[in-house]
């Protein structure tokens, strides 16, 4: 900091002499040239010293044969790219909840107990823990009854996009995954059944009638898909329709908009825009639409491709009621979420793709983003929640084929 308070002439000049104390054994008994974008010092050598630190920096410079060049700081490139490297801002999202849960803690009797007994040592309080000031019960997030956060957790997890106004099981997986209180599942199954939003926009489930022929479980990722087509609906920033695109196997969705007019060629550019570039190109693909529609689908995408090979289609009619159940579910959101406004469906559909891929499945018995990358997705509040072991690739590898093997195990069970 004291330098920094100094002249640019002091400075440049302090950087010439520790430059050339850190070089000495390679500069002594060589002619070399120093370049700065100090103009002043081109004449150092020949200018008057008057003061004791210049003599004691010119002292220092005895025994080396260089000249002083000058050039302009527009042009000294290859320094400037040292001292003037751009500052990347780091940012992280701080909670309030986290906030409110350490002073709750705080004044609840029984928990400050439990926290003491944590910290005795020798004393194991059988599955709590004490992490950054929070008390934790199996790597979940206690929260103190009795002070109102129960009712913001609940409508955070519940009315929020990410909650997607989901039923009893899908809130309770949601809200299971980071917080435990005693009550917790009789709250929430109370919390749900009162929710106004959710009595107007959904309607009952109604089994249908005659039975489904599932399809065969698929054997990898996004090998096999189904795609499907949500239409009629309100005009919201051109588009009127949704095309759903879902992996046969972990259930992982893509909802892209389109327009009324939409055709083979448009669907193939949109699938490739979001679909293949992300998960590369299928080896099936389930949907309704009739058999030359489907056919000139491929064409385009294969067009788009730009293979050259001569490739054709098979077409086999089957069904799969992945589509529909999926069309239910998205549906019931937008209609939560929009009830009020329902052309501005378009903008809640990023939030409605990934409540669906975060949200737990009864059928897989986890979510789609933990299907297909084996993991969990980062959590809401970040409190250090579970702290990984630094896993080898091998062993990433080993932990994600387990996933597909117990999600293809559960799949057959349902």
């Amino acid at each position: 900091m004291r330098r920094q308070k100094q002249s640019a002439y002091i400075r440049e000049l302090l950087a010439i002499t520790e430059a050339l104390a850190k070089f000495r054994h390679y500069l002594l008994g060589h002619q070399f040239i120093i370049k700065t974008d100090q103009k002043s010092l081109k004449e150092l050598l020949e200018q008057s010293l008057h003061t004791p630190e210049q003599q004691a920096w010119l002292h220092k410079f005895v025994g080396f044969d260089f000249k002083i060049e000058y050039k302009p700081g527009k042009e000294n490139i290859a320094a400037d790219a040292l001292s003037r490297v751009m500052m990347l801002s780091w940012s992280e999202p701080q909670s309030q909840l986290l906030h409110d849960l350490r002073d709750a803690l705080g004044k609840d009797n029984t928990l400050q107990e439990v926290i003491k007994a944590c910290k005795q040592p020798g004393q194991v309080k059988e599955h709590y823990t004490i992490r950054e000031g929070l008390l934790l019960w199996k790597d979940r997030l206690v929260v103190p009854m009795g002070q109102g956060l129960e009712a913001k957790i609940l409508e955070e997890f519940h009315k929020a996009p990410i909650g997607g106004h989901a039923g009893i099981v899908r809130t309770l997986a949601r809200i299971k995954s980071q917080f435990y209180w005693p009550t917790m599942r009789e709250d929430i199954h109370k919390y749900v059944l009162q929710c106004s939003i959710c009595q107007q926009a959904k309607a009952s489930n109604v089994l249908p009638a005659g039975l489904l022929q599932p399809l065969p479980i698929p054997s990898q990722v996004w090998e096999d898909v189904a795609m499907d087509f949500i239409t009629g609906l309100p005009n919201s920033h051109g588009f009127t329709v949704i095309m759903v695109v879902i992996d046969r196997l972990t259930k992982y969705s893509h909802f892209v908009p389109q327009k009324s007019d939409y055709s083979s060629k448009s669907v193939a550019e949109a699938f490739m825009e979001n679909i293949v570039k992300l998960h590369g190109l299928p080896k099936s693909i389930v949907s309704d639409r009739d058999k030359v529609f489907t056919s000139a689908f491929w064409k385009h995408l294969f067009k788009l491709q730009g293979t050259t090979l001569a490739m054709s289609t098979a077409y086999h009619p089957q069904t799969d009621g992945q589509s529909e159940a999926l069309n239910k579910c998205l549906e019931m959101y937008l209609r939560c979420f929009t009830f009020d406004n329902p052309k501005g469906w378009y903008k809640a559909l990023a939030w409605s793709e990934y409540w669906y891929n975060t949200a737990y499945h009864n059928s897989a018995g986890m979510s789609p983003f933990k299907a297909l990358y084996g993991r969990d997705p980062p959590a809401l509040l970040r409190y250090n929640h579970n702290p990984a072991d630094n896993l080898t690739v091998s062993e990433q590898l080993q932990q994600r084929d387990m996933v597909i093997t117990q999600l293809k195990a559960n799949l057959i069970k349902a």
